[in-house]
């Protein structure tokens, strides 16, 4: 995933483009903000976080719902007139809303800085875009590129729109080929079933309730210490941290898991393969028996705990 996972998660809002209404409202800077603000108030996604920072005015909602993969829906009275207002996705935006045209270069301009652009939609008329920023957290480059030299294939999945995908999995190093943009929360899954239909092994790493569906389908579902709740339920792992650097940290010590199972395995059926044969033709008295079973729990012991010292070493 993208924002909260290889972002730091905390955006911010770059620039407001106001495309206003010709009726009796005075759709000023002020009053997009006031009521982007109120809208976005009640969620916990981290653009909303961001546009609910604009203002503190508090506006009356009459109803207020969340629609996931797409942005936020309400009725709320302003001035005295009832009206929906939804922020989100200009994707679904331009589905519910008279989409302006005024608002092209700005999407163009800011998408091309990595930026991601959400619109603010009154009634059925789109009156203002956001470029919401968010920061490449710093080692998010350095753990693509560990994970491709040790032979894992990186793919991006968000729901973010093209251009502002590509632009940051270029800062990442994730090629524009393995950048998957404007996927909606069961294309996620479904990006993730058609890998595993080619006999690949999937680990998703993800933070958001719009990445829960892809974590449960992965055969290893990674959340970052600050997901939601649904989408630390979903995961296997649940990161102490939030920085992504654990990642290759934790599927290495896996592998070195899985590896010295396999190692305990050996030893323990080499023993009894060996030994068992021996004592019962009389080559092995009962007390070698007994120290070579000692001997073999002693290694397979020995064995195991050499990845305390491995896990020690990566936190």
């Amino acid at each position: 995933d993208k924002t909260g996972t290889l972002t730091t998660g905390r955006p911010s809002v770059a620039a407001t483009e106001i495309l206003g209404l010709r009726d009796s409202v005075a759709w000023d800077e002020q009053t997009i903000r006031t009521l982007a603000a109120a809208v976005a108030r009640h969620s916990l996604h981290p653009f909303s976080k961001a546009v609910a920072g604009l203002h503190d005015t508090e506006v009356e909602l009459l109803e207020w719902r969340e629609l996931r993969g797409a942005g936020l829906l309400a009725s709320v009275v302003w001035r005295g007139e009832q009206r929906t207002v939804r922020l989100g996705s200009l994707r679904w935006l331009r589905k519910a809303c008279s989409a302006h045209e005024a608002g092209r270069a700005f999407v163009e301009n800011w998408s091309s800085k990595g930026a991601s652009v959400i619109g603010l939609g009154v009634d059925n008329r789109l009156v203002a875009i956001f470029a919401i920023q968010d920061q490449l957290k710093p080692g998010a480059p350095e753990v693509v590129r560990q994970l491709e030299r040790e032979g894992t294939q990186v793919y991006m999945v968000t729901g973010d729109n093209t251009p502002t995908a590509v632009s940051l999995g270029r800062r990442a190093g994730i090629a524009s080929e393995r950048v998957h943009a404007e996927v909606r929360p069961e294309q996620k899954a479904a990006f993730v079933e058609q890998l595993q239909a080619r006999g690949d092994r999937v680990a998703f790493v993800g933070e958001g309730i719009n990445d829960a569906p892809a974590l449960e389908q992965a055969h290893l579902g990674v959340a970052v210490s600050r997901a939601s709740d649904i989408a630390r339920e979903a995961a296997d792992i649940v990161l102490l941290n939030s920085e992504i650097e654990a990642v290759p940290e934790r599927l290495a010590l896996a592998r070195a898991t899985l590896r010295t199972i396999k190692q305990n395995l050996f030893w323990a059926f080499f023993y009894n393969a060996a030994a068992i044969p021996l004592a019962a033709l009389g080559f092995l008295s009962p007390i070698l028996c007994a120290l070579a079973m000692g001997a073999s729990d002693l290694v397979v012991i020995g064995n195991a705990l050499r990845l305390r010292r491995r896990g020690g070493q990566k936190g």
